[in-house]
């Protein structure tokens, strides 16, 4: 938590691979984060329509601050645009958690003070595993339970960083791997990267 409060800036790219044990299908959702020290934040990910013949229709959404005014906007595949504005910065990352498979929330939890709800600091019995190499960068990998749920997680660190790189939860229908790449920290983004 100190790691991420400290930072002036925040990006990175990913995806999130939902696995559903029963049918075996996998639901993918893409992904990008930036941040600007103090409110600047949007979260852009991608959803493909839930029903697999139709997956190639693909809802583009938006969420953040704009470092005056929280926005969610989702562009749908017939190219119609549904907008909600004026939202806090709370708000606009909460309408966008449950669509993102909870990816909106994992980072945004951690840079945002004004962003709440439970998340990775709620995590209990906390135990340390084998360290592993992703992306040629050595991780500490953390696994823990979710304090409701039942829901278990894996969290891969990075040593020398201290940023999070993967986090596995595993729940009784299945589980989902939340990975992030090109991370880029304490680098100036322009304002206008983070407009609706």
């Amino acid at each position: 938590m100190e790691r991420y409060a400290a930072l002036g800036s925040y990006s990175d790219t990913g995806e999130v691979a939902t696995r559903i044990a029963a049918t075996g299908m996998v639901r993918r959702i893409t992904f990008s984060t930036l941040y600007q020290r103090p409110s600047f934040f949007r979260f852009t990910f991608f959803t493909p329509h839930p029903h697999p013949p139709l997956g190639h229709l693909v809802t583009e959404h938006a969420a953040g601050h704009d470092g005056t005014v929280g926005y969610s906007v989702a562009k749908r595949p017939d190219g119609t645009v549904a907008r909600k504005s004026p939202l806090s910065l709370e708000a606009a990352v909460a309408r966008a958690t449950g669509i993102s498979s909870g990816s909106a929330h994992t980072i945004g939890r951690l840079l945002l003070p004004e962003v709440q709800g439970s998340g990775l600091l709620d995590l209990v019995d906390a135990r340390r595993g084998d360290d592993v190499v992703i992306d040629g960068q050595s991780c500490y990998s953390i696994t823990a339970q979710a304090p409701k749920g039942g829901r278990r997680q894996e969290l891969w660190i990075e040593q020398d960083s201290y940023l999070i790189r993967r986090l596995v939860t595993r729940f009784e229908q299945g589980e989902s791997v939340e990975a992030r790449e090109n991370i880029g920290i304490d680098s100036a983004l322009p304002s206008s990267l983070f407009a609706a």
